[in-house]
């Protein structure tokens, strides 16, 4: 919101005198069309005012009575009614109100006033002109606030949405990694205390930085690697990885936790099913705004073709690319028998 959208909003003193101005302009408009370009000429300047009363009068009805009461809501049939009637009241009173100032004028020579301000068909379509152009102005203004409400609505039901899409990331994550930490103390392996040094940069981070709107893509990287050193100690030598990067991670800013979950989707469907060596290759390129991430690792054949897509973390995180990058991503699942690749494509 603008800093004169919000003074408009907020303040009634400046409502006023904007109302002010306007009805001001609309009376000098009235007074110059009346008196042929005479703005001083008594005549016009008094029928002008009392144009602008009444014109005023309907206007502020419609706008402030009957379209909040029947046109917003709905209720059309109820609102034509009463407009219809407003009309055909409004016009009455005109008329009523012309006739009495012609009568008091005619003593002092009505011949001297303009025809075209004695003629009752540039009377009506002069006031109903005001009262369009009002009434139109206050439905464009309250379309645009309309309009901006519901973007407003939509932006908070998408950071709801994203706000519960990134709690399901931690308590998954952490999951996933205190089993890693377990089984090593399990075994009494002396990789145990690293493994918990690792697992507390990796919630410094989920503290820090997860909660973010947009992170460096470098400490999305880092991350990245400190998971895979995490996994690493699990698996050792059986692990072949190859984690490759191209280009700048420090001059790309994206949501966090983007890439993690296609990591650990690696480790959790693919290379965990293993009992011989397995292979991670990880590649990482950037051009310009644009980021390739593919991840690729080698599986034991699978007796049941299954597609991973329906794991929790993918499922998370394609609804959070929908939210996040609609129309500014791909991504592309390779399920082969013993491969399994994801590329990811993002346009920040």
């Amino acid at each position: 919101m603008s800093k004169w959208q919000k003074i408009y909003k907020e303040s009634t003193t400046f409502k006023v005198l904007l109302h002010l101005v306007y009805w001001i302009l609309i009376w000098c408009f009235m007074s110059l069309l009346f008196g042929y370009g005479d703005l001083l000429n008594p005549y016009s300047l008094l029928y002008s005012s009392i144009i602008l009363l009444i014109a005023a009068g309907v206007s502020y009805w419609i706008v402030y009575f009957l379209i909040p009461r029947y046109l917003a809501p709905g209720r059309y049939v109820l609102f034509l009614v009463y407009l219809v009637f407003t009309v055909i009241v409004s016009l009455d009173l005109e008329l009523i109100t012309t006739m009495l100032f012609l009568i008091f004028l005619e003593k002092f020579q009505v011949m001297d006033i303009y025809y075209s301000t004695r003629d009752i068909y540039t009377l009506l379509s002069s006031t109903y002109f005001i009262v369009f152009l009002t009434v139109s102005i206050k439905l464009v203004e309250f379309w645009y606030y309309e309009q901006n409400r519901k973007q407003v609505a939509i932006k908070e039901k998408i950071e709801a949405e994203l706000k519960l899409l990134k709690s399901q990331i931690h308590p998954h994550f952490l999951f996933n990694t205190l089993n890693n930490v377990y089984s090593l103390a399990l075994q009494k392996s002396d990789l145990a205390p690293d493994a918990v040094l690792k697992l507390s940069e990796l919630l410094d981070y989920l503290i820090y930085h997860g909660e973010n709107d947009k992170v460096s893509l470098k400490k999305e990287t880092d991350l990245i690697r400190n998971y895979i050193e995490l996994e690493n100690l699990r698996y050792g030598e059986r692990l072949v990885i190859d984690f490759q990067t191209k280009g700048d991670p420090e001059s790309i800013h994206l949501s966090p936790l983007l890439l993690l979950p296609l990591v650990e989707n690696s480790f959790k469907h693919g290379i965990s099913k293993s009992r011989k060596k397995v292979r991670l290759t990880i590649k990482l390129e950037i051009t310009g705004r644009n980021v390739d991430f593919y991840i690729e690792n080698t599986r034991p054949l699978k007796k049941e073709k299954k597609e991973l897509k329906g794991g929790t973390g993918m499922i998370n995180l394609q609804k959070r690319l929908e939210l996040l990058y609609q129309g500014r991503h791909s991504l592309e699942i390779r399920d082969e028998d013993t491969l399994y690749a994801v590329r990811l494509k993002l346009e920040t």
